[in-house]
């Protein structure tokens, strides 16, 4: 993806002409029977798609007039420009679009064109879904506004195949609505914000395309590679050209077509018949044989591209390097990379630059995945990277995603070492500074100028200069030179810039180079992640693989040697410690002369600031002499100076340098007619300076000045041929040119090298060069216009501004500085008022990076008036809070309704199981008691039987003895032998008893206890008994090994629904679970936080948070109350008792 965001302020019809004047009718053919203009859809604020559906071009027009296509409602009325105030935007788009070669792949083989398809949808798709997570909106008044998510975004996406001229080129214009829905209403997009993320959504975009599986594979089949980076098909770039230059010519005069057809039908519009038939002619142009046959466009290029030499049969193929899987890179290094580009690149940086590098750098590896692959990837790694940062800002404030807070011990180090470098320049005592009065009246130097040559040529370690542009730094710096010269001190100049340098040594006659060429000379060495490391002689340097022996003889620095640096308002910080460190080292002296109003580093910079803020003095160069008009040299002093830039448009306009245009399309022309060569045309991007270098080539070729029959194709893909203007855009010293070097084209030989002669050097004879078709192709490219960094430290006759949304203050300064005798403001806007507003805007931008303290300035500036804890935010985090309520309060219904039967099903299994058991128990018992009696009912029969008869025995005994005592004296004797006889009776059972039942009757007890004994004995250790008793012993203890298990699978089951805590907590309270009613309850709690979000959703916002605060603070008195009747439970429960100590003298216990 190329381009920035753009934003529509024009209506839906305009937006309709906007969108289909991009469209072939080759489109039309690819459409069929589709009527859909644009593919809509909207999202909510997690990503997900909630609506998608084509419409038709009137309800696209509507969609642009905010009326919501899912409801014909309005979404607002959008604010019309007029009374110097510009209309709403409408929306902002981005262009995901193909590179040329891949346009033509696609083009070839219908299999690539339906891959190619799928992947940039595949791309809008992630866009969309990136942007719905990551869009805010503004709620609140001024001073105490939030910044809000988004919650409904709405986008389009219309397609073309084609460009206008109806060659290959894919591309998609996704348009992003500036109504989005937040906080209860249809509020503005914060497009402030949506710029900051550009970088990261075309890092997004690109990847997404980059990486697809399926492109690749279907390339690969065909013989073709992607290149990860450029995006380009390495085998078809080369045809980028012809292509290009074709689809020039048949725009060119299809344009001259419509507008000749218009011209002949005032008030009517060109339809599609008309369209086709021009573009038909246009086709036929110069080249009648060439007319296409078909309405598919995409045939007549494909037979251009064979004409050009296309043969896949001999398309020369790079050794294929397997790609890689996501799972082959290491995330903390590409963490670790992104957070190196985002050090070098500022002081501080936003979470989507970190995103944004993060998603090159895996780009970069040439990895394969899934959009879903890559979203995860680049999320973790910018997490990872972001924790190794901190923020700038104070603690209590508001940290927007889109707000530059962060940075890292890194940028802070660097910061210190180059801020102790340059205080340790600073001498105790400013040196005496030598006279140069005589050198200065002859040069014709002002005071300004003449001061600030004494000090350049003194032995001051650091001297500041600053001086306006067309000030005569170069004059004075001539004077400086040659009056330390004569004092025996040295001078050499360094630039930002190659070719800055050389302008200095054609200019002053000292030796001259770029900065990075003198600190590389010292050892010095950066890598592609701005990360520098210093070599030491010896080492081996990387970058040649050779042993590095220090700086060369021309390179080295003398004792007290002037080190002048041009520019350095362009200096970071990195280089800046650099020059620092090599100077000390050789005891050189620094001059830094520059102009903080002009443009600054690419990167880390305000080292300019940073020295004129240490150093406490500054020779400032006010009077300006490039002028030849004194008035508009005292503008460019207000300019410069920055504080009223109303006054400075007006006093333009009185001078007649402001031209006002209906279209960018009428500046170009305007511009393509009317400039003069050698004037300056300053754009703010690339993009636009290849739209308006394509311009002024067709203007310079219809009017003779440029060879259009023979060309090659520069590496912005416009041809060049003889008379064209090119820069070149790389240091090589082997050809002999220099980044952003002008060259005029002289010839253009049969093999693609160009001969070319150097242009607005100043030097008497202009050097001519040759340029290898290989270096044209990569680094050089048409010159008419270009950016302001393009343009700075040029001088030319005139001058043509274009400032857009996207220029800076130092933008609009630097390119209205540039020309002798006129400087033009070229502005599209209806009013002068608005152009007037647009002015302002500009000049109130500076997004130059000044250092840490600027950057924390900055940033404090950018959260002023910002709140964290406002209505908004207190209202959307209650509801998320009871959004997540009732989702768990859901969960928890349905999981105990699901419990309920579970715990049913338990008890009801777990009782017929019990049942079984006690049958089993019941059916044991029985059978042991009943083995038991009838083994005791024999026994004790038998033992009650021998027992009685021992008892009778015993009886007889004693009656035998009663007997004797009774008898006479004559009967003794028989009554004795009676007695022995009973005795031995009584004598002889006992023996036999014992003998068989182990024990005999005690004369104390009942026999019949005494046979249930013997009779209970021989049961116990009888088998039957003893085995049906077993038996009985282990059913019951099966039984309470059940009862165990159940107990634990009741646990087990209770935590699993409850949880172990709370299953813990139930059982020291012994509760016992009941899932029905836990059902009932959590279906309330749910119903409760639905009732409270639909209260809160029917008041406004300030109203909700009201309501909100008055009932958090109902709920606040009520549990304090309650903790107060606690408490006081508490107190009573804790006084005397009865049957405690009594703490009351005098006093009875007391009870409760």
């Amino acid at each position: 993806m190329h381009g920035g965001v753009i934003l529509f302020r024009g209506t839906g019809t305009d937006a309709r002409r906007y969108v289909e004047a991009d469209r072939s009718r080759a489109d039309d053919y690819y459409l069929g029977a589709d009527t859909s203009a644009a593919q809509f859809t909207a999202l909510d604020g997690d990503g997900n798609v909630t609506v998608a559906l084509g419409l038709a071009p009137e309800a696209y027009a509507g969609w642009v007039d905010w009326i919501n296509p899912l409801t014909e409602e309005s979404m607002g009325k959008p604010r019309l420009p007029g009374d110097g105030r510009q209309g709403s935007p409408r929306f902002a788009e981005m262009v995901v679009n193909a590179p040329k070669s891949l346009s033509i792949a696609a083009a070839l083989h219908p299999e690539v064109s339906d891959a190619l398809d799928r992947a940039q949808q595949d791309a809008v798709a992630e866009i969309q879904c990136w942007l719905s997570q990551h869009s805010v909106t503004r709620v609140g008044p001024r001073g105490k506004q939030e910044v809000v998510p988004v919650e409904q975004l709405q986008t389009m996406a219309v397609s073309h195949r084609t460009s206008r001229a109806g060659d290959p080129h894919r591309h998609i214009h996704f348009q992003i609505g500036t109504r989005v829905w937040a906080a209860g209403k249809w509020r503005a997009l914060d497009t402030a914000a949506l710029f900051t993320q550009q970088g990261a959504i075309r890092a997004l975009g690109t990847a997404v395309i980059a990486a697809h599986p399926e492109l690749s594979e279907v390339l690969d089949r065909h013989g073709l590679t992607l290149d990860p980076v450029s995006g380009e098909v390495i085998e078809l770039e080369r045809f980028n050209g012809v292509m290009s230059k074709r689809g020039e010519q048949v725009r060119r005069h299809l344009e001259r077509l419509e507008a000749e057809w218009e011209a002949a039908h005032p008030g009517e519009t060109v339809g599609p018949v008309v369209s086709a038939r021009l573009a038909a002619k246009a086709w036929a142009h110069e080249r009648p044989a060439k007319k296409p046959t078909t309405l598919r466009e995409e045939h007549a290029w494909v037979n251009e591209l064979h004409e050009a030499g296309y043969d896949p049969d001999t398309l020369r193929r790079p050794a294929r390097r397997e790609p890689a899987l996501l799972d082959d890179l290491s995330v903390q290094t590409v963490a670790n990379r992104a957070l190196d580009r985002c050090a070098a690149g500022g002081s501080a940086w936003t979470r989507h630059t970190v995103q944004e590098h993060a998603t090159r750098i895996m780009t970069e590896y040439d990895v394969q995945a899934a959009p879903a692959e890559i979203r995860e990837f680049v999320q973790v790694a910018t997490a990872l990277a972001i924790e190794d940062c901190f923020s700038i800002l104070t603690p209590d404030a508001p940290t927007p995603e889109h707000v530059a807070h962060l940075t890292s011990l890194r940028v802070v180090q660097a910061e210190t070492e180059l801020r102790d470098l340059i205080a340790a320049r600073i001498p105790q005592q400013d040196p005496g500074h030598p006279d140069v009065r005589k050198a200065a009246r002859r040069r014709g130097l002002d005071a300004g100028q003449e001061r600030a040559a004494a000090a350049v040529a003194s032995a001051d370690p650091l001297v500041v200069v600053e001086g306006a542009a067309g000030s005569g730094k170069t004059t004075m710096l001539g004077v400086a030179i040659e009056v330390a010269a004569r004092h025996g001190r040295a001078s050499r100049v360094v630039a930002p810039t190659l070719r800055a340098a050389q302008v200095a040594h054609d200019e002053l006659g000292v030796p001259a180079t770029s900065v990075a060429a003198l600190v590389h000379a010292h050892g010095w060495r950066w890598n592609s992640d701005g990360v520098w490391t210093r070599l030491a002689p010896g080492d081996t340097d990387p970058d040649t693989g050779r042993t590095y022996h220090g700086p060369a003889e021309g390179a080295r620095l003398a004792w007290g040697e002037r080190v002048i640096v041009d520019e350095a308002g362009m200096l970071d910080q990195d280089t800046a410690i650099a020059l620092l460190t090599v100077t000390a080292e050789a005891g050189a002296t620094v001059a830094l002369v520059g102009d903080r109003a002009q443009l600054a580093a690419i990167g880390r910079g305000g080292v300019l600031d940073m020295a004129a803020q240490l150093r406490g003095r500054t020779f400032d160069m006010a009077e300006v002499h490039r002028f030849t008009d004194p008035a508009y040299a005292e503008v460019t002093v207000r300019m410069r100076d920055g504080r009223d830039p109303g006054a400075v448009f007006d006093r333009l306009t009185a001078l007649g340098l402001v031209r006002l245009h209906t279209s960018d399309e009428d500046v170009r022309e305007h511009i393509a007619e009317q400039r003069r060569d050698g004037e300056a045309v300053t754009v703010t991007s690339n993009d636009e300076a290849r739209a308006v270098n394509a311009r002024i080539r067709e203007e310079r070729v219809a009017r003779g000045e440029v060879d259009d029959a023979r060309t090659v194709t520069g590496s912005d893909g416009l041809p060049i041929g003889a008379g064209d203007v090119i820069q070149t855009r790389k240091n090589n010293t082997s050809i002999g040119v220099a980044n952003r070097q002008n060259w005029v084209v002289q010839r253009v030989e049969q093999d693609g090298v160009l001969r070319v002669r150097e242009a607005g050097s100043g030097r008497k004879r202009q050097r001519t060069v040759r340029l290898p078709a290989e270096y044209v192709a990569e680094h050089a490219h048409l010159s008419y216009a270009a950016t302001a960094y393009g343009v700075q430290g040029a001088t030319v006759t005139g001058s043509h501004t274009i400032p857009t949304e996207a220029i800076s203050a130092a933008g609009v300064y630097v390119g209205m500085t540039r020309g002798r005798e006129q400087n033009l403001l070229h502005v599209v806007a209806e009013s002068q008022e608005q152009a007037r507003e647009q002015f302002v805007a500009a000049m109130e931008r500076d997004r130059a990076d000044r250092g840490l303290t600027d950057a924390t300035e900055r940033a404090a500036e950018a959260v002023r008036g910002l709140v964290d804890e406002g209505p908004v935010r207190l209202v959307q985090t209650e509801r998320a809070r009871l959004t997540q309520l009732i989702e768990r309060a859901e969960q928890h219904a349905a999981l105990f309704e699901d419990a309920t039967a579970r715990f049913a099903a338990q008890k009801q299994a777990q009782h017929v199981e019990a049942e079984e058991h006690a049958e089993h128990v019941a059916h044991a018992k029985e059978l042991a008691e009943h083995i038991r009696h009838t083994v005791t009912a024999e026994v004790e029969t038998r033992a009650r039987a021998d027992g009685q008869e021992l008892v009778e025995a015993r009886a007889h005994l004693q009656t035998s003895r009663d007997e004797a005592r009774a008898a006479r004296f004559g009967r003794r004797r028989t009554a004795a032998r009676n007695i022995d006889t009973a005795k031995e009776s009584v004598e002889k059972i006992e023996q036999r008893i014992t003998q068989t039942w182990g024990t005999a009757p005690s004369l104390l007890r009942p026999v019949s206890e005494w046979a249930k004994k013997i009779a209970t004995e021989h049961a116990d250790a009888h088998s039957e008994v003893r085995a049906a008793e077993q038996a009985l012993s282990d059913t019951e203890a099966a039984r309470q090994q059940t009862i165990q298990r159940q107990a634990v699978e009741r646990d087990r089951l209770t935590v699993q629904v409850y949880g172990a805590e709370q299953a813990r907590q139930m059982r020291g309270t012994f509760r016992i679970p009941n899932p029905t009613a836990d059902a009932e309850h959590a279906r309330r709690r749910a119903a409760e936080a639905r009732r409270i979000i639909a209260e809160l959703d029917a008041r406004p916002v300030a109203e909700a948070a009201e309501w909100l605060t008055h009932r958090r603070e109902q709920q606040r008195i009520e549990r304090e109350a309650l903790q107060a009747r606690q408490e006081a439970l508490t107190r009573r429960n804790a006084g005397p008792t009865r049957t405690g100590p009594d703490h009351q003298r005098g006093r009875p216990g007391l009870s409760l």
